[in-house]
This record gives C-alpha cells, structure tokens and sequence, in this order.
C-alpha cells in the first residue's frame, strides 16, 4: 500500500469517527452532560482521540535515523459510580498507531484499569486497583546504544494489582502493598531477560503541624524478581527507602508532598553491584491565577536498568505550565532534565536526556477539541552511538459526546 494510500486511509477513517460524534452531539440537547446515565448510579463516558504526528527519529538514533508520519486513534470507554469518598470506575482504551513510512512498528495497545474506594467509618477507609496492559516498546526505546536488529517493536502484557488502607483522623496511617508481573511476547532472544515480577510495600505516618500541612515518615521496600537468570547475570533485588517530608494542601496557592531520605539496593547475587545514597521527591502545583498552573516535579533515586549495567541512579525534574486565555483557548509548555548513571559498567556510561514542549489547544465546540504541538528531545551519552536528538509535530483531536 503506497503511502497516499495509507494517507487517504487515515482521513476517511477521520471524517467517519468525527461523523459519529456529531450525529451524537446532535441527537443530543445542547448543554447535556456528556456522561451517559446508565441508571442506578452508573455514568458512561466515552472520548475519541486522533492524532497526526511527524516524527523525524522514530528509532531514537544517530546511526540509523528514520523519519515518519504516525496516525493514532484513541478510543475509550469509562464507568463510573459513587462520589469523591465511595466510588467504582473502570476504564478501557485502545490505541492504534499507524507509521506511514515504517509499517513494520504499526501497534496496537490496550490498557485496562479498575479503582474502588470504600470509606468504612470516618477513621477508616480502603482502597483496591488494578489494571491489565497489553502494549509494546518503540524500537529504539530500549536496550540504548545497541542496534536495532529487532524487525519489529517488542510487544508485552502487564498485570498489576494494588491495595491501599488508610487509618486516622489527626495522625494517619497508610499502608500500601502492590504486585505486579510482565511478560514479553516476542523477540525472545533479547527480551528474555527482561521478564519480571515485582512486590512491594509502603508504610507511611501523617501528622499534622498546621491546618493544612502534615510531617510525613515513610518507608517502602521493594523486590525485583527476575524470570530468567544466568550464571553471570542476575538482577534479582530488594530495595529499601526510608524518608521523611511534608504534604501540603492549598497552602499559598500551592499543593504538593516533598520527601527527603535515603535509599538502598542490594543485589541476591555477589556479582551484582548494588548501591545506597541519598533520595529524594518534590511535586508542587503553584496556581497563581485560577486559569494558570505551574506544576514542577524533581526526584532522585534508583532505577531498573534497560539492558546495561546493574542498575540506574537517577536524577532530574521536570516544570510544566498550562494557561488558560479564555475558556476556548490555551496553551500548555514543558521542560525536563533526566541524568543516568549506570552502575556496574566498565565505561561508566552516563546519559543526560533534555526535553522541550510547547503547544496550544482550542475547544472548536463544546464536545470537540483541537491541539497543535512540538516536542524536542536531545540525548548526550558517552556510550557509543548512544546519543540522540528528535523533533515531533502533531496535531490532536479529541471528541466527546
């Protein structure tokens, strides 16, 4: 199929898919919610996503640059019943991508989600989610610095399940326990090794020291178990945090939780080299108007590596702005710094990963929305063919009823 073909293709599917929402906004009466109620509490939403993008590196790379046209569509369904203390939802999305030069790294995702919330008594309250993803991994996205044999994406399912009871009123109890397991489905000689089952826990004590500002000390543990070991290499381990912090609500125009603590890594096999050192996690939203939100997120820590060395440590932030000129029109800018370390390799690879976004959005009519943006990436390493640089345009519309 020629790409004009492909092109074609993808703008009739466009004009049927905004076709039905307006047959739909038009059956409706102007100003109805676009929630569908199903009776006995339960509410529908579903939402349409397309989006057009050109992406000038879709493989990440120096040496094998590639450039594309992508057509995503994103449709999703969501129920939901209860209020903001006692509540159900579950979700469902699937998200088909279109590479127009390379149809080798076509996909399509899905993405289950499930979340309850139960308030027992006013001191006690629980909570359960779970979700079910079966997606992939962009060629390039991973095992960085190696070629690109692989002749398609590495596609996985993953299945997780959390559980969350919260206890207190002036000092208050959280304890979170959390699995979850993922398993690749193809290019076994590589993804092989990638095959892991993850357990945790998360123990934290709130206590407030001001209207709306609670001291926080917290602790969490962490296992990593591998599906496939060798005699050479075996990154099973735990890992244990310990921090101390405030969460705060409202506070001066602002919200946010800091922790400051210390982190550890130990690996079950001699041969691994594990690690400790400071850690830390700040999220802020600073609104000083209603309509403009500065948002910052910063961390440092550990993190599971992506075929090289033991292990990652980590640091970086990240500063959004979303602004609203009038209620039709917006527009929202970004910028991150991530620094990798990765441990236990003879070269010492460190990777400074860089992005920049900016974009602006128009609400055309009350159920459609329109959104033009660009994303920058730059990668600089000392791994050989490890560094990058891309550029994304796009332009995303998104349909409710």
């Amino acid at each position: 199929m020629t790409n004009r073909n492909i092109t074609q293709k993808a703008t009739a599917t466009l004009t049927v898919c905004m076709g039905m929402l307006l047959a739909s906004y038009n059956a409706q009466a102007a100003g109805e919610a676009r929630s569908i109620d199903l009776g006995g509490g339960l509410q529908l939403t579903p939402t349409l996503g397309v989006s057009y993008k050109h992406n000038d590196n879709i493989f990440s790379s120096t040496t094998n640059r590639k450039s594309s046209n992508i057509t995503v569509f994103n449709p999703s369904l969501a129920l939901q019943a209860g209020d903001d203390i006692n509540n159900l939802a579950l979700s469902y999305d699937i998200s088909r991508g279109i590479y127009h030069n390379s149809r080798r790294d076509d996909y399509t995702d899905h993405n289950v989600t499930f979340d309850a919330n139960k308030e027992f008594t006013r001191r006690l309250q629980a909570g359960l989610a779970a979700y079910y993803k079966k997606t992939h991994d962009p060629r390039g996205s991973t095992f960085t610095g190696l070629a690109i044999t692989n002749p398609n994406p590495d596609r996985y399912h993953e299945t997780g399940v959390s559980t969350t009871i919260g206890y207190g009123v002036n000092g208050r109890i959280t304890l979170i326990g959390d699995y979850s397991n993922k398993r690749y489905e193809n290019n076994r000689v590589t993804t092989i090794t990638r095959d892991l089952d993850t357990m945790g826990g998360d123990f934290s004590f709130a206590y407030p020291i001001a209207p709306k500002t609670d001291a926080v000390i917290e602790a969490r543990y962490k296992r990593f178990d591998y599906k496939y070991l060798t005699a050479t290499t075996n990154l099973d381990s735990n890992e244990q945090t310990y921090y101390g912090g405030l969460d705060w609500q409202a506070t001066a125009k602002t919200s946010g939780n800091l922790r400051l603590g210390y982190m550890k890594k130990r690996f079950n096999s001699a041969r691994m080299t594990g690690g400790n050192g400071f850690s830390w996690e700040l999220g802020m939203d600073w609104a000083p108007k209603t309509y403009s939100t500065f948002t910052l997120q910063t961390k440092g820590g550990f993190n599971e590596t992506d075929g090289t060395g033991s292990f990652l440590k980590t640091q970086g932030g990240s500063l959004s702005w979303q602004h609203e000129w009038n209620e039709k029109f917006g527009h929202h800018a970004s910028a991150s710094y991530t620094e990798n370390k990765y441990v236990g390799t003879a070269l010492g690879r460190k990777d400074k990963l860089s992005t920049v976004g900016f974009g602006v959005d128009y609400q055309i009519v009350r159920w459609l929305g329109i959104d033009l943006a660009y994303d920058h990436s730059t990668r600089r390493s000392n791994a050989a063919n490890s560094s990058y640089n891309s550029n994304i345009y796009s332009i995303n519309l998104t349909g409710t009823l």
